[in-house]
This record gives C-alpha cells, sequence and structure tokens, in this order.
C-alpha cells in the first residue's frame, strides 16, 4: 500500500498523484491519502488503516509534494528490509539530504555513500516499511515531540519522522537508506534541482 499524506486542503501535486497512480497498477498495489494537520497525524493514520487489511504486507510512504523515480516502490522491496528510505532534499535552516547517520542531517554538498546504508534517522517522504514494524511499535507510530517555547522560539524537540526512527531502533530495527533512489521535493520549490545547482 502506497500512503500519502495531505494538508487538511488536499492539496497534492499532480506529478505525485501520477507516480502513485502507476504504481498502483502493478499487482497488489494500493494507493491512499489521508488528509490532516500535521503529516505524522496522516502517516499514523494510514498505518493504522493499512493493519486493518491483512493483505498488506508493506506501507510505502510518499508525501504529497515528493516525486520518487519511475520503479521506487520495487527498488526497495527488492532489500527485503523492514524498514528504509529514498532520500529527497531538504531545507533545515541549510540544504541536506533526508537521512541522518549521526547526530546531524547529510550535507547535500557531501558525496553520496554508495549501496545500502545504516541511518540513525531518515525523513518519512519516501519511507517503506513492512508490517511487523507497526505491528510490535507503541502507537502513535509518528508523533512530533513538543518542549517548552525557548529563548530562539522553537516549540518542539524532535519532528515526527526522528520520533519514528528511535522507536523503530528502541524495538531493534535498523533504518536503511537507498540513496540512489533520489527524490524530487517540491517544498515551493523545486529543492532537487537547488541541491545539483
Amino acid at each position: 500500500m502506497i500512503g500519502v499524506p495531505v494538508n487538511k486542503d488536499h492539496t497534492i501535486d499532480v506529478r505525485t498523484a501520477a507516480y502513485c497512480s502507476a504504481e498502483a497498477m502493478r499487482p497488489g498495489v494500493t494507493w491512499s491519502y489521508v488528509s490532516s494537520r500535521e503529516a505524522g497525524v496522516g502517516r499514523s493514520t494510514l498505518a493504522y488503516f493499512a493493519l486493518k487489511d491483512p493483505k498488506v504486507s508493506h506501507l510505502y510512504f510518499v508525501d504529497s509534494d515528493v516525486v520518487p523515480p519511475p520503479n521506487t516502490l520495487q527498488r526497495l522491496m527488492e532489500h527485503d528490509v523492514p524498514i528504509v528510505a529514498g532520500i529527497y532534499p531538504m531545507l533545515t535552516g541549510r540544504l541536506v539530504w533526508s537521512f541522518k547517520t549521526a547526530d546531524d542531517w547529510e550535507c547535500v554538498r557531501e558525496p553520496l555513500p554508495k549501496g545500502l546504508i545504516k541511518a540513525t534517522c531518515v525523513g518519512g517522504s519516501t519511507l517503506l516499511v513492512k508490517r511487523e514494524v507497526f505491528e510490535k511499535m507503541e502507537r502513535p507510530f509518528f508523533q512530533i515531540i513538543y518542549k517548552p517555547v525557548d529563548e530562539n522560539g522553537k516549540c518542539y524537540d524532535y519532528g515526527e519522522d526522528e520520533d519514528f526512527s528511535r522507536k523503530a531502533i528502541a524495538l531493534g530495527y535498523e533504518i536503511m537508506v537507498d540513496p540512489s533512489v533520489i527524490c524530487d521535493h517540491y517544498n515551493y520549490k523545486n529543492l532537487l534541482a537547488l541541491a545539483k545547482g
């Protein structure tokens, strides 16, 4: 199952919808979306729906502004690991890739590693998770962890993607990343084009 969390206005990039529709033409693949104020609420809700259907073996999250390259779902499934993600550029005060191998996000200016790599955290915008992970994990699966507002105006400790990553690692799962699966990210502008520039 492909799950797309969308904003309350139900906006989805037409390229994302086209990708999901093309993948859903394959046998055994469906796609669905859920609208919510936060991506984490949408991702958790999609996982709850997937768990209700015994035919769903994997849930592939694609955000509404992320466009994976063709055959991404198949490529990620071929790794046959419980958790694996492609990558996409994102802005966190600077342009970074959507995974951590240590304490910070990987800078887009650094060369990407080759082959499947182990990460400490991944962004959830192109994330494949086996059903068993959700069956063992405490709910909610994705949750922003808030704290009192600090002097810089920051009111959260870490986001829903990092929350999921921490919970998965605590259960003994490894978070794997395939850096050859590079997705477009249209977060108000084409961040992949910006990263390559």
